[in-house]
């Protein structure tokens, strides 16, 4: 096992150290003067329109400093200025502060924000939006606001390359170990794949996938496959692929998808070449907490429109235990556990072959096959309802993963796939299969395949040496 940690360069607390000795510092002879983005604003006006992250003005007033900070986030959260020597420093030292003390690696937090433009130019609205709450020019909704200045700036990928250099020299190179190194950061597809590295420099292993985030079950086959071939057609030659289904910040898998469509996304995530991230509780189907029906049992934790994003942070599910479904040994959690614990944890789904949690598992030990850790990818398959690709390797089994993203059933016909076996033997399916079922050998240069919504399956042939002279 690994540990990475969080990492956050962007910004600090109000409450901190640095902050308040920057906000009392009157000269700027002092170290901390500008080690946050201060601006004057006479009469209380902002220097710009720039719209924070969470909505409102990116500036606050201090009557301590009679100046405005920046906070990309929350007025609690204000931003450290990483123009600064001083400040790039520090966070150095924090990055081998833990490096020092044995962890592998970081991930590195909400990085698309850590630099602004310095001229302080306005932003300007969103052209061609279909959002009504767009219409003001005026409005403080971040979404409705080009970030051009804000957002993904150059030195975001300096610092990236400047810290995978200080952990390459420092660390590996001195055999220390190989520090792994990931960057949390929307963004269109041609700037986020800079966060791979460069002008020949490397940086993160990767930055984080958040293409499959946008499954619903309005995404069929076809939908799927763009996601997918987004990273892989867009992904500099020799990097790692990463897949990410679903996180703290999303409806849960189970919530937005159903129930019956879990094994099937898990399958996509843990098949697909690359690294997958599982979000905790996905592997045994949690949902998303219903806040509502709590009543006065439920204070809203997240500051973003009044907890939005609580229900997929409850806490993890482990037994029938009625203190905190044994994630606590008390009650008074952050947040309540979802009362739909007694019968979704791991304890419970240890005990059933067919549960959420055996059939990842299975999954987990299906991706530790060579053909799975080593292989290629080619596309099999694309229509409204099937999502279909083979992982193959020389000299090794191939195999097929198919599944149906789809509404209804579908005969999936894989005659005209290129290489099609006649003799597969299926190893791994999500549910109940209507023409195939575990271990059944089967021709698919013949035979249809017919899937059910929600449904995947996994076909595997041994290699086959074609035009041996």
């Amino acid at each position: 096992m690994k540990l990475i940690m969080d990492f956050i360069p962007n910004h600090s607390s109000n409450d901190s150290e640095w902050f308040q000795k920057s906000r009392s510092a009157s000269s700027p002879n002092d170290k901390f003067y500008n080690y946050y983005v201060w601006k004057d604003c006479p009469n209380d006006q902002p220097p710009n329109n720039w719209v924070a992250v969470f909505g409102g003005s990116m500036w606050m007033n201090d009557s301590t400093r009679n100046q405005c900070y920046l906070h990309q986030f929350l007025e609690s959260q204000p931003d450290l200025n990483l123009l600064n020597p001083y400040v790039t420093d520090e966070l150095d030292n924090v990055l081998r502060f833990w490096l020092d003390r044995g962890v592998d690696g970081f991930r590195v937090d909400a990085i698309s924000h850590a630099y602004e433009d310095y001229n302080w130019q306005n932003e300007i609205p969103l052209a061609n939006t279909t959002n009504p709450m767009c219409m003001d020019t005026k409005n403080t909704l971040y979404e409705c606001w080009n970030h051009t200045y804000t957002a993904n700036l150059p030195g975001v990928f300096d610092i990236i390359n400047r810290w995978r250099y200080l952990m390459d020299e420092e660390y590996y190179r001195k055999g220390k170990g190989y520090k792994f190194m990931t960057t949390e950061a929307y963004g269109d597809i041609q700037t986020t794949m800079k966060y791979y590295g460069r002008f020949q420099s490397d940086g993160a292993n990767f930055p984080f996938n958040f293409r499959l985030l946008n499954l619903d079950r309005n995404c069929g086959g076809d939908c799927v496959h763009r996601l997918v071939d987004q990273w892989i057609s867009g992904m500099p030659p020799g990097k790692t692929a990463n897949w990410v289904i679903g996180n703290h910040d999303r409806k849960r898998i189970s919530s937005k998808m159903g129930e019956n469509f879990l094994n099937a996304v898990n399958t996509l995530l843990l098949l697909l070449p690359g690294v997958p991230t599982t979000y905790y509780g996905d592997e045994i189907g949690m949902t998303d907490l219903n806040t509502t029906a709590l009543g006065s049992k439920y204070i809203p934790q997240d500051p973003y429109e009044n907890g939005k994003r609580d229900p997929e942070r409850s806490p993890m599910q482990w037994n029938t235990s009625h203190t905190a479904a044994g994630f606590s040994s008390t009650n008074n959690t952050w947040l309540p556990v979802n009362p739909n614990y007694l019968t979704i944890n791991v304890e419970v789904q240890q005990a059933h072959d067919g549960s959420n949690l055996k059939i990842y598992k299975k999954l987990a030990s299906l991706r530790q096959e060579k053909t799975f850790q080593y292989g290629d990818m080619r596309y099999a398959k694309k229509d409204k309802n099937i999502f279909a690709f083979v992982r193959e390797f020389d000299g090794i089994p191939s195999y097929l993963v198919a599944i149906n993203f789809g509404k209804q059933n579908e005969k999936a016909d894989f005659k005209q796939m290129e290489g099609a076996p006649v003799k597969g033997t299926v190893v791994f399916t999500t549910g109940s299969d209507v023409t195939a079922k575990e271990d059944d050998v089967i021709d698919l240069t013949s035979k249809t395949v017919e899937l059910q919504p929600g449904q995947g399956i996994v076909v595997k042939w041994d290699y086959v040496i074609e035009n041996l002279i």
